[in-house]
């Protein structure tokens, strides 16, 4: 069923953009706290830990868990100061970035093959390719070490540099929030990046590496309010794995003036869906384009504002549907919503 996007005339004469309704369509509770949340494969896959649950996208039903922390082939092993664990359903196999390793099984978890790693390099896949985020020079000599984006092949060699982050990661490091976001999707044969350091732009690719085209537009910069500066310090400050280390790092914390225009972007089924940072509450706005950015409608989504490196709202765009886990702290469960865009 499709579902229109309603716009109405407040009396002040501005327009305002309502939600699209959400349906509740299953309630999860092999798992209490997910760290990752992808859909492929015709399969939802949420990661906790170590372990990946798997679910049937059509009646959402529990299929299997599978992943065991460990050493050993087909074992699983997060670095708690390093990336985090990339799960990656690809063309019937489930790709798994942990540390020093990927590792390679099978939709439903049976393991295929492994390879060894750098501890710091992550891997998306990118049809018979790689796309590896790792860590290079600021500047030729430079001491600065920054993230990148290179282009690995089928033996995860890594090759040219597809774009260079400002996200400093050396000795000298220093943090400024909110981090521009620069992480990689792909549709087919081309390889889309938010090229954040731009402004509002989006690099494509082919799979040589080779930049096919650029998506730009105008974009209204919105200031950061105190409260993400609040919420951002205070994150630091309790997260788990962050609160024995706040002394060390609130020296190194800065903030921009203003928000990066991208917030996050999916390429699926021949659409970009590019989220930013301008809120409604808790609804973000989503603009839905072709793949050469032309406009075809925006949409508000239930993403709030996050702080800090907090991405802890598991949601994921596929085939034109909105997926978003929301915990039920009651019931001890989790609820599964859908939104058709």
């Amino acid at each position: 069923m499709k579902v229109k996007v309603t716009l109405f005339l407040t009396c002040w004469g501005f327009l305002t953009l309502l939600p699209l309704p959400a349906e509740k369509v299953a309630v999860f509770d092999e798992f209490g706290q997910p760290a990752s949340f992808n859909v492929g494969n015709g399969c939802i896959y949420v990661q906790e830990k170590t372990t990946i649950f798997v679910y049937n996208l059509k009646d959402y039903r529990f299929i299997t868990k599978f992943g065991k922390e460990g050493e050993g082939p087909g074992e699983l092993k997060i670095n708690p100061f390093g990336p985090p664990m990339i799960v990656d359903p690809y063309d019937g196999k489930v790709y798994i970035t942990s540390s020093g390793k990927l590792s390679v099984f099978s939709k439903t978890g049976e393991f295929i093959k492994e390879f060894k790693v750098n501890a710091f390099d992550s891997f998306y896949t990118f049809g018979k390719k790689y796309i590896c985020l790792s860590t290079t020079p600021k500047e030729q000599n430079s001491q600065d070490i920054v993230m990148a984006l290179f282009l690995a092949d089928e033996n995860l060699k890594k090759g040219k540099i597809i774009y260079k982050t400002d996200f400093e990661v050396g000795p000298n490091f220093k943090w400024d929030f909110p981090i521009t976001p620069f992480y990689p999707d792909t549709d087919g044969d081309k390889l889309f990046v938010i090229a954040g350091l731009q402004g509002f732009a989006i690099d494509v690719f082919d799979q040589n590496g080779m930049k096919l085209y650029t998506i730009k537009r105008d974009y209204p910069r919105i200031k950061i309010p105190s409260s993400y500066k609040d919420g951002t310090l205070t994150w630091f400050k309790t997260a788990p794995n962050m609160k024995e280390l706040y002394d060390f790092f609130k020296t190194r914390i800065g903030f921009k003036e203003y928000y990066p225009p991208i917030y996050g972007m999916f390429a699926d089924s021949g659409r970009l869906y590019v989220l930013t940072n301008r809120l409604d509450k808790d609804q973000r706005e989503c603009i839905v384009m072709d793949l050469v950015g032309k406009e075809k409608k925006t949409v508000y989504l239930p993403v709030p504002e996050s702080y800090g490196f907090d991405f802890s709202t598991p949601f994921a765009i596929k085939d034109n549907y909105f997926y978003k886990l929301e915990e039920n702290i009651e019931e001890e469960t989790w609820e599964l919503t859908r939104i058709a865009i």
